[in-house]
């Protein structure tokens, strides 16, 4: 009984400690600093009660959640919704943490398609290899990175202090590192809105993922206990996540001023090349010219990169689409500067990203194929094929700039309000659940994505709209819950 607490303990950390945490999470944590987490625990606390809700819906009744919907809240659309909700939140981390891996090995993106079908067949073999034994498997790869996240962490710090020299680099490195712990930080509107639909979906909500775990779970597990556990783990990780993000953005520093001082010197060496006895019509002139001038476009290139990271960790109003493309740009800058223990740096920053990630999309390709193989009356062979094709061709098409920003619109417009929705099925019917505590999460939780609906669309532009159009469309099979309903009725 104990290992199968521990290893439900795992799942759900290794689920919810995913590329959100780096990606946007840290964001926020250096903008606002323990303000921003203050509030943050508003939706972290709103978000716990509805995992708790559905862990014990399907654990107390148990129901698969399919059978949950139709038996007892009576809304079969909402598994159609979710399961849609999940392949998206798949092919996003998917991609993400595939491109996490280029600047690990040092290779162009045109190896990123193949990265990402690769990542997906690994895991398509391993689950189906695997079968009933996914969850220790899951169970094992929480293990290695919650070890990793904490030694990435340390050995990061020990490799910027080594990597930052000089004066004004070290004062940015410990002002970003103090941001993550103070409270003279003020707030913004939308910011705070971002940060609350941030911390909900980086719960892993809205995929209906907790409702299959209840249905598997013990009967004598006590969720509040294990709840606690995972919510503690989620926070130190958190932490440990925003903290190796800003010993990178203050070792880019470093890279900044290495740059401009290389800049400075081949401005010099231009000037004194217009200034030489050599014809400037000659090959000569014109191959030391084109040499210089590239050098120079390369290293303004580094400093305009290095300025999209000082927004991204001062600037709370931001893009956050943007801010999740200028994350990215940390291991360029980094490797730019040529110096001793860049590559250490790179490797520990990206390597947690990829593990997050990855983590998170094991217990996505396994829930969703529990899903679609109630739902459409598959067997698990093809259930597992169709969620991880799915995914990989979602996280195919990302590599589009316009597609992929359509994507990312989806959780950030309408993720929140999944998560209330999903919700919704505990104060239906006969759910053996709290509805009192559980309207408390989901009534935040539509709130919250009513004003990141509101926000979201107020970024402007043709593909931020077509990306809500899309998100609204998910929700289209609600219209037709009473047809479902009816059907599923026949079924029976």
């Amino acid at each position: 009984m104990r290992k199968m607490s521990i290893l439900m303990a795992l799942l759900i950390t290794g689920y919810i400690l995913g590329i959100w945490n780096f990606l946007l999470m840290p964001k926020y944590y250096l903008s606002f600093g323990l303000k921003g987490f203050l509030v943050s625990l508003i939706a972290l606390g709103a978000g716990l009660l509805l995992i708790y809700g559905e862990l014990e819906a399907t654990k107390r009744s148990r129901y698969l959640i399919h059978e949950f919907f139709v038996k007892v809240s009576r809304s079969p659309a909402v598994t159609l919704l979710l399961l849609m909700f999940l392949l998206v939140s798949g092919g996003i981390t998917l991609y993400y943490s595939s491109k996490a891996l280029l600047p690990v090995f040092n290779i162009s993106s045109s190896a990123l398609l193949p990265i990402i079908w690769a990542v997906i067949l690994f895991i398509l073999i391993i689950l189906v290899v695997l079968k009933g034994r996914s969850v220790e498997f899951i169970g094992a790869l929480a293990v290695l990175f919650i070890l990793f996240a904490i030694v990435a962490t340390l050995a990061m710090r020990s490799e910027v202090y080594g990597f930052v020299k000089s004066q004004t680099a070290l004062h940015y490195l410990n002002v970003h590192r103090s941001a993550i712990f103070s409270f003279h930080h003020g707030l913004t509107a939308r910011g705070v809105v971002f940060m609350l639909v941030a911390t909900l979906v980086s719960l892993g909500l809205g995929t209906g993922v907790y409702y299959v775990i209840g249905s598997f779970s013990p009967d004598d597990l006590d969720m509040k206990k294990l709840l606690t556990v995972v919510v503690i783990l989620q926070i130190f990780l958190s932490f440990a996540a925003a903290l190796t993000t800003a010993y990178s953005i203050g070792a880019a520093y470093q890279s900044y001023e290495n740059s401009q001082a290389q800049f400075q010197k081949v401005n010099q060496e231009l000037h004194k090349l217009f200034l030489s006895n050599i014809n400037p019509n000659s090959e000569e002139f014109k191959s030391k010219f084109r040499e210089l001038n590239q050098t120079l476009t390369r290293i303004n290139q580094t400093l305009t990169d290095f300025h999209k990271v000082e927004a991204y960790a001062s600037s709370s109003t931001g893009n956050p689409i943007k801010a999740i493309e200028t994350f990215y740009l940390i291991p360029k800058i980094l490797r730019e500067s040529n110096l001793t223990g860049a590559t250490t740096i790179i490797f520990l920053l990206m390597s947690s990203l990829f593990l997050a990630g990855f983590t998170s999309l094991v217990v996505l390709v396994e829930i969703g194929a529990q899903i679609s193989s109630e739902v459409l009356q598959m067997k698990r062979g093809s259930s597992v094929t169709f969620v991880s094709l799915a995914i990989a061709v979602i996280g195919s098409i990302m590599m589009v700039s316009g597609i992929r920003t359509m994507l990312l619109t989806v959780p950030l417009s309408v993720g929140a309000l999944v998560i209330a929705i999903e919700g919704l099925p505990l104060l239906r019917g006969v759910s053996p659940v709290n509805k009192s505590a559980v309207s408390i999460g989901v009534l935040l939780a539509l709130l919250v994505g009513i004003l990141g609906l509101v926000y979201t669309f107020k970024l402007g532009g043709i593909y931020i709209e077509l990306g809500i159009l899309l998100s609204l469309l998910m929700f289209t099979p609600l219209l037709f819950n009473g047809y479902l309903m009816g059907s599923a009725r026949r079924g029976r």
